[in-house]
């Protein structure tokens, strides 16, 4: 970790050095020198993290080169920004706001600066040489980068799941169950035994979606607030009714629930319930007698299980046993074969393939590589495994990540490092600790990000790439460049390679892109011990008391106000005002908040004031009411900012200032009218944009042209939220990288005029495109504009269709579609079942008036989720044998007159998801009265 941390500095002050030589006029060489001098100390740094052990006196040295090489790329960067204005470059003509605010540094004393750093940094090599620390080249700790596999993860709680079939049946038919005794099922035992797994398993079994009428998953774990917990579970059991929930006083919320658990048959599933007193603050929420609705929970205390109700069925999951931990094992390693591998034993017998008697090994591979690479196994091999399966304790986490380890390495190696490292302990941790020290330098970083998260969160996929970006982690060498791969490209890959040792668990979107992935609670137990050893990262966790402000650190998890704090998460339910010393602040890359609670402007204004360096801030639930101040032009630094969930009118003129923005996230509470200044286009570095979906253009000079300038930003790899009432259409032409493009259109302006524009444009990068249209009438002409499109897409259409086009008619390359209050009089299924690249598909609020719906035989060959909502005169859907072969998931609510669907596809209630999508088009102030 060490290592990767100096290799930034060096690669962020080569760069310069190579690009941007002109602005380092004055203190080039010393810079030269100090770049020279921090890539030998990299070499000796190389030997310190392949340690197993340190002493004292190394751990200091690693710590102050550790912070030596940030103030290094700090202070150079801060010249170099300085020396670009100076130089009447055009990279931060703004710069100069910022810089008549601080003591600006003169180039004598830059160099003064930098000649000190080089002298500490020279000091401590000198004696960390001294203790026998001898520098490695790269080769010498090469690592696999370059060499992972290229192959789709087998996601653990979906394929690699083994030996609990069992408890599947067992647990259904207890739900299944009518009867007081049954109320309360409950799942117990220690971490990494694959409680949620199984949770989920059953959570998503036919009978039980056949059985219940309404579902809600939470999760509770050690940090929660029981007003968000409660909210979450009614709005999945009543989705209809989002606005009034969150109006709702807390006496009305747990009635209401209670009510709804009486009158329907819901399943809610309560996950991670650590202690007595969690359950003490939800009880009231839940009805113990005369329901038929069921609570199935999971916890590691048998106690807590036993306390929610002593009449629960207690459904207890041992550890596998060791053929089964071999089976998990062999999924985990070979995921192309499923875990069927060619077993050979020295009797001569085999299993797993048919073989010609007296094969010799050799013969055997290369059979099995022209028959479909079926992996051998020799009985060493199979030996060697079971010895380290030994050290798993039989637990599913520990095997999936052991799986991770053999995958990239030696089996051999792997046993005799887990040997010489921890004897004969058996201890899992042991395990998790070592997939740790087995990661590639470049991926350490990256995980111990992570630990920024709280506790079961889900992190979305884009923006912790976009997070890692702006701090430097992820980075293009020569060879990326020349095949054209991008910087998101190897982010990527970086995720992948975590998942594929089994450090992160993922969820895909339907398209089989990562959306989000979390930690296990041992994972991200084993990421903040590393982080906090590592001075990588603090987390303070404040409390509420009341109305008054209680800021303290956790009891584990501790912030000195003497050190250099590089990262800092803020965590649990209120934000405290940041009155730190500015000595703490100054030095922060990362800030990040978390919890739901409205920041007001007092407690944000430090971050402006002191924070200078900051990279990556994640400043969300904003509550201002007004514009945000004019100091936050001041972050120039600043690569990647949110402000998502915010409640703020308007961006100062001084955003132009923050010329190095790499992700911007302006999406801001429902119906508020942003007013952005138009000097977006002076962040020429921007790769990610998400505009409002409500805003206002403010120019300088009233006679200033009235559309939102963004035609410099010829980096942008995507676009959210693109409005061509505000936006010129015409420079979409100018974003030559542009992989991702989301477009609204609320005002009946565009009626697909843009379609024939898209197609003439040179977008050879575009991978997708979304559109959300809205108009009062549809023609079958107007809609056929959209025919010669030739990228993948996704279309939101609102309001009423004449008549749908002919299949032909419509984007081929269609990949969802979601039609809302389109009063189709006709069967769309004969024509939208010729899509050939449809996989989603959303009929809502009236879209069709007539009462069957067929599908044909080969019709939908790619759809795999179907969603009908709020069709009111529907009574009937048929399938004919053959059609959506792949269909997964079958959403019906709200068609009360439905009363025939194939037999064959399970159904579930999908209001939840119709009513994200309501969200997302923004037009739930319009409809959500709609009589259906």
């Amino acid at each position: 970790m060490a290592e990767s941390v100096v290799s930034f500095a060096v690669e962020t002050i080569g760069n310069l050095l190579i690009h941007e030589a002109k602005f380092l006029r004055g203190v080039e060489d010393k810079v030269k020198d100090l770049h020279c001098e921090l890539r030998q100390v990299q070499a000796l740094l190389r030997n310190v993290d392949a340690r197993r052990e340190r002493n004292e006196v190394l751990e200091e040295c690693v710590a102050q080169l550790r912070d030596f090489a940030y103030d290094a790329e700090d202070v150079i960067e801060r010249y170099y920004l300085k020396a670009a204005l100076t130089e009447g470059q055009n990279i931060i003509k703004a710069y100069a706001y910022f810089m008549a605010k601080c003591s600006c540094v003169q180039v004598h004393e830059v160099g003064t600066e930098i000649e000190g750093l080089k002298s500490r940094i020279s000091e401590i090599g000198d004696k960390m040489q001294k203790y026998g620390i001898r520098p490695l080249n790269e080769g010498e700790c090469e690592t696999a980068r370059a060499s992972t596999p290229e192959r789709t993860y087998a996601h653990f709680e979906e394929e690699d799941f083994v030996g609990r079939e069992d408890h599947i049946e067992e647990l259904v038919n207890e739900l299944l169950k009518d009867g007081e005794q049954q109320r309360v099922i409950s799942i117990c035992g220690m971490g990494g035994l694959g409680k949620t797994t199984l949770a989920k398993k059953v959570f998503a079994h036919d009978k039980v979606k056949e059985h219940f009428d309404g579902f809600a998953w939470a999760c509770i774990s050690q940090e929660y607030r029981v007003r968000d917990i409660l909210e979450g579970i009614l709005l999945k059991l009543n989705p209809d009714q989002r606005e009034g929930v969150t109006k709702m006083k807390d006496d009305e919320l747990f009635e209401t629930l209670y009510m709804t658990q009486k009158q329907k048959r819901c399943i809610v599933v309560l996950d991670d319930i650590w202690t007595k007193q969690a359950w003490v603050g939800l009880r009231n929420a839940f009805p113990t007698k005369d329901t038929r609705s069921k609570l199935l929970m999971t916890t590691r205390n048998r106690e807590v299980a036993q306390h929610i109700d002593p009449h629960c069925f207690l459904n207890e999951p041992q550890c596998l046993s060791q053929e089964e931990s071999w089976v998990l094992l062999k999924k985990k390693v070979f995921p192309r074969t499923k875990g069927l591998v060619v077993e050979i034993y020295s009797d001569g017998s085999r299993v797993g393939q048919d073989i010609v008697a007296g094969q010799t090994v050799e013969d055997i591979a290369k059979q099995s590589e022209t028959e479909g690479q079926i992996p051998v196994i020799t009985e060493d091999m199979k030996m060697l495994a079971y010895k380290l399966l030994e050290k798993c304790a039989g637990l599913p986490l520990a095997v999936i990540v052991l799986g991770g380890l053999l995958v990239h390495n030696d089996w051999e190696t792997v046993h005799r490092n887990i040997n010489l490292h921890f004897g004969d302990k058996n201890n899992v941790s042991e395990v998790l600790a070592l997939s740790y020290d087995n990661l590639p330098s470049h991926l350490r970083p990256c995980f111990l990000y992570l630990g920024s998260f709280p506790e079961d969160a889900e992190i979305f996929a884009m923006k912790v790439l976009y997070m890692w970006i702006a701090e430097g982690f992820v980075s293009l060498n020569a060879n990326n460049r020349a095949r054209g791969i991008s910087v998101e490209d190897v982010a990527k890959q970086y995720v992948m390679e975590l998942v594929n040792r089994g450090m992160v668990q993922v969820q895909f979107n339907l398209s089989g892109n990562i959306k989000s992935f979390h930690l296990h609670d041992l994972m991200r137990d084993l990421c903040i011990s590393k982080a906090l050893e590592e001075s990588f990262l603090s987390i303070l966790n404040i409390q509420q008391d009341n109305e008054t402000e209680n800021c303290c650190a956790s009891t584990a998890i501790k912030v000195e106000s003497s050190c250099k704090i590089r990262r800092l998460s803020l965590n649990r339910n209120v934000i405290p005002s940041l009155k730190a010393s500015r000595r703490t602040l100054v030095h922060l890359r990362t800030l990040m908040s978390f919890g739901g609670v409205k920041w007001e402007s007092r407690q944000f204004q430090p971050i402006f004031n002191y924070c200078k360096f900051l990279r990556v801030l994640k400043l969300e639930n904003l509550n201002v009411k007004r514009s945000l101040p004019k100091s936050m032009g001041d972050l120039v630094h600043l690569r990647f900012l949110s402000l998502a969930g915010s409640d703020f009118n308007s961006l100062p003129q001084s955003m132009g200032n923050v010329v190095c923005m790499e992700f911007l996230d302006l999406v801001v509470t429902r119906y508020i009218t942003v007013s952005i200044p138009n000097v977006l286009w002076k962040m020429r570095r921007l790769r990610y944009l998400q505009l409002p979906h409500k805003f206002a253009i403010e120019e300088k000079f009233l006679c200033d042209r009235k559309k939102l300038r963004l035609g410099t930003l010829k980096n942008l790899r995507t676009l959210k939220n693109f409005d061509s009432k505000k936006c010129d259409v015409n420079d979409i032409d100018k974003f030559t990288n542009l992989q991702n493009l989301t477009v609204l259109d609320k005002y009946g302006c565009v009626k697909l005029e843009m379609f024939p524009q898209l197609v003439e444009f040179n977008l050879k990068h575009l991978r997708f495109l979304s559109l959300y249209l809205q108009y009062n009438l549809w023609t079958e002409g107007e809609l056929s504009k959209m025919s010669n499109y030739p990228h993948s897409c996704k279309l939101c259409i609102i309001g009423k269709i004449e008549k749908l086009p002919e299949h032909k008619s419509l984007p081929q390359q269609l990949r969802k579609l979601v039609l809302l209050f389109s009063r189709l009089e006709e069967d769309p299924m004969p024509i939208l079942e010729k899509l050939p690249h449809l996989v989603v598909l959303m009929l809502g609020c009236w879209a069709f008036t007539g009462k069957e719906m067929v599908c044909s035989a080969g019709g939908f060959p790619q759809l795999k989720h179907l969603l009908f909502y709020g069709l009111g005169d529907l009574e009937e859907w048929r399938a004919a044998e053959g059609a959506v072969p792949h269909l997964s998931r079958l959403g019906i609510s709200h068609c009360p007159k439905l009363r025939v669907v194939p037999s064959r596809i399970s159904t579930y209630d999908g209001r939840y998801e119709i009513f994200k999508k309501y969200e997302k088009c923004e037009i739930f102030k319009k409809y959500e009265k709609c009589d259906l």
